[in-house]
């Protein structure tokens, strides 16, 4: 049997605070590509898993691809 993890997901609000910056320095960066969000409609909420979000915090670049 395969043991599943569950990665936290995490609004732009809750992540900016994780990161300790401002909700719109966070948007930019996922404007840009810097890091890796998700949503499921254009346009729609952002989504962003802990661990890119940890992975920008660090400076690292992009591992997935950003989906629209």
């Amino acid at each position: 049997m395969r043991k599943t993890t569950v990665e936290a997901v995490l609004r732009p609000k809750e992540a900016a605070e994780y990161a300790g910056c401002h909700v719109k320095t966070l948007l930019r960066a996922l404007r840009r590509g810097d890091l890796v969000g998700h949503q499921r409609v254009a346009g729609g909420s952002w989504r962003i898993f802990e661990s890119d979000l940890i992975a920008w915090i660090k400076g690292e670049s992009p591992k997935r691809r950003r989906t629209a």
